[in-house]
């Protein structure tokens, strides 16, 4: 397959990430196809590491993110070209080999890691109904282990999305109009463009549901997220505290149980 991999590395906090993403995804995402980079960045034209380089201004967030599709859809006519486009933020790790799993008849979506297994939690899905993101709550009923009917809610991740490029491409230009609409109501979705990547799976099945592996938090593993999940999940994409976030070397355990869970099936 013909795929197509799609960064924004915006503002010069965030340049040093995009090298180790690319040399990652050049070692584990989906070897035996041919995966381009193209990459939106206001970083020197020099600085591209493979990618296609599309030069972008600076822009403070959370436009950077919000406008990701109105940058994407600017290549619309090469990424046609393509079988699948998929996004990743630059500033992930990618640990684990990524292959023809997450390649469906259709969009690909992953589970947020938060809302993906506890019952109690809604997720944040857009409130207001004025919003071109506002969506009831979605998910479906599954049986539990203990033999009763429960609701799962079903809540996507933003930082790592595509698809078959036909339908990807449908789903930027519908989110890039809904986007545009809120903009001109002086409206900003309450997880910005990741409310809106809900919307649309609301409205059209995804192919592909991947679990929490492939959007894995770097820090908190045992002291939140195996409590609120019941169990952990191997890492394979993990995404990164920032230090001028948070905290510092937050992806180092994480890392590291990625080299000693690589062999565990999902």
């Amino acid at each position: 397959m013909k795929v197509a991999l799609v960064f924004i590395c915006v503002n010069k906090l965030y340049w040093p990430y995009s090298r180790q993403i690319m040399e990652d995804c050049r070692a584990n995402f989906l070897s035996g196809h041919q995966v381009d980079f193209f990459l939106w960045s206001d970083m020197p034209s020099n600085i591209d590491y493979g990618a296609k380089h599309t030069p972008v201004d600076a822009i403070q967030w959370p436009m950077g993110t919000l406008f990701r599709y109105h940058l994407f859809l600017q290549k619309e006519a090469e990424l046609a070209t393509y079988d699948y486009i998929f996004y990743m933020d630059v500033d992930m790790r990618v640990v684990d080999k990524i292959g023809d799993e997450i390649l469906g008849n259709g969009l690909t979506m992953v589970e947020h890691p938060m809302y993906a297994i506890r019952k109690e939690l809604t997720p944040p899905y857009e409130p207001n109904e004025k919003s071109e993101a506002y969506i009831p709550r979605p998910g479906f009923v599954y049986q539990d282990n203990d033999g009763k009917p429960r609701f799962k809610p079903t809540y996507a991740a933003g930082g790592f999305q595509g698809g078959k490029s036909k339908d990807f491409i449908e789903a930027m230009k519908v989110m890039k109009q809904r986007i545009d609409k809120d903009f001109q109501n002086n409206y900003i979705a309450i997880w910005n463009d990741e409310s809106h990547w809900n919307k649309y799976l609301f409205e059209h099945n995804p192919a592909v549901i991947l679990c929490p592996s492939y959007c894995y938090p770097d820090s908190l593993i045992e002291q939140y997220y195996v409590p609120i999940w019941g169990r952990n999940y191997p890492p394979k994409i993990i995404t990164l505290t920032k230090p001028f976030t948070l905290k510092k070397g937050g992806a180092a355990d994480a890392l590291a149980m990625a080299q000693q869970m690589s062999k565990i099936q999902l």
